[in-house]
């Protein structure tokens, strides 16, 4: 009984503020007929294409035994660094590891840099640069977590 005398009092409580607030007296009857309605008259289809279709289909007949095949890749810009793409990110390398070596001889990013330039010269196939780098790396830090792929 104490519990309805709680509950029918707070709701009589609530339901006079609610009465008392004037602003959100709103006429919807009058909001209803004083609204100007518009009838559609025609709905258009809107189509769109796709600006580059990159065609990924299997390959067939002789090409199929290419054995250079398992290199391509079948979307354009998954193909890999060109050659000269390469080169400038070679020499960018070798700039960086030059300033690294005439600030600090011990720096710690060495190490990564040559990885980098032994990584990019066996893409370009200069193999003789490669191991010539790879010797500089497991002589200087051969403890390093990059020396660890040429042991």
């Amino acid at each position: 009984m104490k519990n309805k005398f709680i509950v029918i009092t707070l709701f009589l409580s609530f339901g006079t503020l609610w009465a008392q607030d004037d602003d959100l007296d709103l006429d919807m009857d009058a909001m209803w007929d004083n609204t100007v309605w518009n009838e559609i008259e025609d709905v258009a289809d809107a189509g769109y294409e796709v600006e580059k279709v990159t065609a990924v289909a299997g390959v067939r007949g002789a090409e199929a035994e290419d054995e250079a095949l398992h290199h391509l890749y079948y979307r354009q810009s998954m193909k890999g660094p060109s050659k000269v793409e390469l080169n400038k990110a070679l020499g960018k390398l070798i700039n960086t590891l030059t300033s690294l070596k005439e600030k600090d001889p011990s720096h710690a990013k060495i190490p990564e840099v040559t990885h980098y330039v032994i990584q990019i010269y066996k893409k370009l196939e200069d193999n003789s640069k490669a191991r010539e780098y790879e010797k500089e790396l497991l002589a200087t830090s051969p403890d390093s977590k990059w020396a660890k792929y040429y042991k």
